[in-house]
């Protein structure tokens, strides 16, 4: 493989990261509480995405902005009810 093909697969399994994390967090919360926290699972990616800047710095900015987008999103889709009601 050449180095453009390492850096879009590395690219890519950091956005697949940050999907299946929030996506596995956001199913545990809905199926164990009735009321969904949309708090707990904005403050996990937020928090999560504090201590990756802390720790890494800017290597990780697709990581932590695509955790963060898909945070917001999961956070919207779990709540859709309460939203429209």
């Amino acid at each position: 493989m050449t180095q453009y093909n390492l850096e879009e697969l590395r690219l890519l399994n950091q956005v697949l990261l940050a999907l299946f994390m929030v996506a596995d967090f956001a199913l545990l919360l809905f199926f164990y509480n009735s009321p969904f926290p949309w708090f707990s699972l904005l403050g996990s990616g937020i928090g999560l995405a504090i201590i990756v800047f802390c720790w890494a710095g800017r290597k990780y900015t697709l990581f932590i902005a695509s955790l963060l987008v898909f945070s917001a999103i999961h956070t919207i889709v779990y709540n859709w009810s309460s939203i429209v009601h």
